[in-house]
């Protein structure tokens, strides 16, 4: 796989206000058609796309790009102390990320998101190898999280209005699985959403060993996971009919 580079991560800020950011990437690729996908012309079943969001939704790569963070992409953020340098926060992100989820009605059925960890890359490159070994990707490269079961939205999320969710599921890292309640915040453009959030974790409850070096005086062993993912509605997958309708097609 293909190493991505960038210079520097951005600066920490609220992923509350991150949401509008995606959002405002995600309506600039609906508009100028910067991916393949939404160049071309309206979805041929927009009913469902403005009333609803049954079926299948992908984690679509092709939206943003990773140089500035307004594509798809998993991560984290964990305090550490440098000397020299003091109190900093390391954070890492990968853009390899896959998954879906289905849903029907007001309902998300289930959820499936699995990251690569051999893609992360940092805010200082000298810190990607000690992130590797520390996850030991070579043994454990992939990161997943799975939902539980069912979870009731409450109501179709609006086209363009935040929406939040409480997902519960199981999050694996290191072949270490730990059940976990997803708090996340979403927003839908026709048949596409962007979801932000960060769940705290001991990421020694997982096995990892904080990376050590030098001038790192320490690590603190809990931090963030943070994601930001852009779903696109499967447009081949349809809601199944209710009893009456199948009732009167039979």
């Amino acid at each position: 796989m293909s190493k991505i580079r960038v210079v520097a991560l951005e600066r920490p800020r609220s992923l509350v206000r991150l949401l509008p950011i995606a959002a405002f990437a995600l309506g600039a690729a609906l508009v100028v058609g910067s991916a393949t996908a939404y160049a071309q012309e309206p979805s041929e079943s927009p009913a469902a796309a403005a009333d609803g969001i049954d079926g299948t939704w992908i984690v679509d790569t092709a939206i943003g790009d990773f140089a500035d963070f307004s594509s798809s992409w998993v991560g984290f953020r964990v305090a550490e102390e440098l000397n020299p340098g003091g109190q900093v926060e390391a954070v890492g992100r990968t853009p390899a990320v896959s998954g879906q989820l289905t849903a029907t009605g007001t309902v998300i059925d289930q959820a499936l998101i699995e990251a690569d960890l051999t893609a992360i890359i940092s805010d200082r490159p000298r810190r990607d190898g000690a992130i590797q070994s520390a996850l030991e990707t070579e043994a454990f490269p992939t990161a997943t999280f799975s939902s539980s079961g069912p979870v009731d939205l409450g109501a179709v999320p609006v086209e363009g209005e935040p929406f939040t969710a409480s997902i519960p599921g199981v999050v694996t890292i290191r072949d270490v699985s730990q059940e976990v309640t997803l708090e996340l915040t979403g927003q839908r453009v026709g048949d596409v959403v962007v979801v932000v959030g960060a769940l705290p974790v001991d990421f020694t409850s997982f096995g990892v060993t904080m990376p050590t070096a030098p001038i790192v005086v320490s690590v603190a062993d809990a931090g963030d996971l943070e994601w930001q993912l852009f779903l696109t509605r499967n447009a081949d997958v349809t809601a199944e009919p209710s009893g009456d309708e199948a009732a009167t097609e039979g």
